[in-house]
């Protein structure tokens, strides 16, 4: 009944008149419903109908603290939301969301919508800043990656300031410890893909985070997995924290990481010697063991010396078949054969970095081993045996390949050197004179002729005044390698001619050597190549426009300039090419 009559209230506006005790008990009455026993259906009719008579400014006599008491001992949040969006209050607004069920998962896009909005102040958003980060524990409850998100981008919050923050709420260890687990697995899930961000958090963060992971006695395998894939915490600091709760996986992995890889063999080794002969009651299988310890030594064998890489190989496998000859003689056939797999996987791996001999001969030489025993071990030198064959196979295949490319790679080198090449032309590229039919007489240096691999014929004369050389080299007089002149002006090597702006004494001393020929075609070869510089259009440019402003169009005319053109300039002159005949 009060909900009907809330709603005809809230349509007819003014023309619904009743007592205002009635009018009290009729909002006392839709707010205070019992929550847990209201079904869904009706709580919402009453938040509806409450709400549209709000709206309706129904509600203008009646206090808003009160309404927002009622409404929230009601969990009214829409109601909430509205009286505190007419009074601008954008900080309380995010309470009625993450604690409206049906709407938790719309705070993050609330926010950002807040902040993005230039109209809010500043204040307005410093106010939001402060109340999103106190609700941050019931945040990563719904979200933990877009709580991080929010906080670290949006707000810009810093990690340090929210576990602050979390540890000023939190009413026991166990519930900090899980707040902030929540907050610190969001941030690191959502830094894993921003690089930017990953740097910017401090080491203290990472420890944190590993120091509460073990406190909490999470697996191992997780605590490893983040210390492999991150980077920003100190590896003293973090190997004290995984010592102090006895964490050997992740103090194996410090210790990788810091390059003792001698301690943390030590460390897999006694785990090894525990769980080699009770292989039914480890709490890890001896063959995993053994393939951690493994896949250590193959890892760290360059920062180990030989003798010490040798050795620890030795010792892990020495130990492996003194447990073989513990276990021979007992009932448990499996443990044996287990044992007798992991060894044979061990002299597999070990081959690749110690000498084969010295693997037989520490087989050999182990005490009750070989000497009356050969079944035993048996399958152990078969399998050293077959690997020393491999690899000998593989080394001789290997060798015949890269000696059948060697000579395969020389014989076309001397192929080429030996081929001849066919001039496409019989003048020189300088002065243009005969080279080829020409007598002693008529040419004094026609036997000193250069020809290049694209057919092109000079006097080495001529070579000698525009000379193009490889820009490496230092000295050119002495370490000369000869380019085309015609074939490197695509590239960035240009012809070594003298500029016109040179000294006289240049000028003189580099014709001096050449005849009259020879100077002319040099000239001829310089003007080919010389262009009107940009700078000069440009100067012309702008003294015909000055030109024209000062003096004026009849001026002009009287001089025969009023029509002219740069463009018709003969040292404006297009130099065209017709295009390539079509294939």
């Amino acid at each position: 009944m009060f909900t009907f009559l809330a709603r005809q209230m809230a349509r007819q506006g003014d023309n619904i008149f009743v007592n205002r005790a009635l009018f009290e008990q009729v909002v006392e009455s839709l707010c205070l419903c019992d929550k847990s026993s209201d079904v869904d259906l009706e709580h919402e009719e009453r938040q509806q109908a409450l709400l549209e008579l709000y709206v309706a400014d129904g509600l203008q006599h009646f206090r808003e603290e009160r309404l927002i008491r009622l409404a929230t001992s009601a969990a009214f949040y829409r109601v909430c939301e509205v009286v505190y969006r007419r009074r601008g209050q954008f900080d309380e607004i995010v309470s009625c969301y993450w604690r409206d069920p049906a709407r938790r998962h719309l705070t993050f896009s609330y926010v950002q919508g807040v902040i993005a909005d230039k109209s809010v102040s500043t204040e307005d958003c410093e106010k939001l800043r402060t109340a999103v980060t106190a609700a941050v524990s019931e945040l990563v409850k719904i979200d933990a990656r877009r709580t991080a998100k929010l906080l670290l981008m949006t707000l810009g919050v810093s990690a340090t300031h929210v576990i602050e923050q979390l540890d000023s709420q939190a009413t026991d260890e166990t519930d900090f410890d899980e707040s902030v687990f929540n907050f610190l697995s969001g941030v690191f899930d959502f830094v894993g893909s921003t690089p930017d961000i990953q740097s910017s958090l401090e080491s203290c963060v990472y420890e944190r985070y590993v120091e509460i992971m073990c406190r909490l006695s999470h697996r191992p395998a997780r605590i490893v997995h983040f210390l492999r894939t991150t980077s920003g915490y100190r590896l003293t600091e973090m190997l004290a924290i995984c010592r102090q709760y006895s964490v050997s996986d992740a103090v194996v992995c410090l210790l990788e990481k810091s390059g003792d890889i001698r301690g943390a063999f030590d460390i897999l080794f006694d785990r090894v010697t525990r769980s080699a002969v009770q292989t039914n009651d480890a709490d890890v299988p001896l063959e995993t063991l053994v393939e951690d310890i493994v896949g250590l030594l193959q890892r760290g064998s360059r920062q180990l010396e030989q003798a010490e890489l040798e050795s620890v190989w030795f010792l892990l496998l020495d130990f492996l078949m003194d447990a073989m000859k513990l276990v021979k003689n007992k009932p448990a056939a499996e443990a044996a054969g287990l044992l007798k797999s992991v060894t044979r996987q061990v002299i597999n791996a070990m081959m690749a970095h110690v000498a084969l001999p010295a693997v037989l001969q520490r087989i050999i030489a182990n005490e009750g081993g070989v000497a009356g025993h050969f079944g035993d071990v048996r399958d152990l030198l078969t399998g050293v045996l077959d690997a020393c064959s491999y690899e000998r196979t593989l080394l001789s295949t290997c060798a015949r390949l890269v000696n059948q490319d060697l000579h395969c790679a020389i014989a076309s080198l001397t192929r080429a050197s030996r081929r001849g090449t066919s001039p496409i032309t019989d003048t020189c590229l300088v002065c243009g004179r005969v080279v080829v039919g020409t007598s002693v007489a008529t040419s004094r240096h026609s036997h000193d002729v250069v020809c290049f691999h694209c057919g092109h014929l000079v006097h080495r004369v001529c070579l000698l005044t525009c000379a193009v050389t490889s820009p490496t080299s230092r000295d050119p007089g002495t370490d000369r390698r000869w380019k085309c002149p015609v074939c490197c002006r695509s590239s960035s090597v240009r012809p070594t001619v003298p500029s016109p702006a040179a000294s006289p004494a240049h000028s003189a001393s580099s014709t001096s050597q050449l005849d009259a020929v020879q100077v002319d075609s040099v000239e001829r070869l310089r003007s080919v190549s010389r262009s009107t510089s940009r700078l000069t259009v440009l100067a012309d440019l702008a003294q015909m426009e000055h030109t024209r402003a000062s003096s004026g169009v009849g001026h002009l005319r009287s001089k025969g300039l009023a029509h002219s053109s740069i463009l018709h300039n003969e040292q404006f002159a297009l130099r065209l090419a017709a295009p390539p005949p079509p294939h």
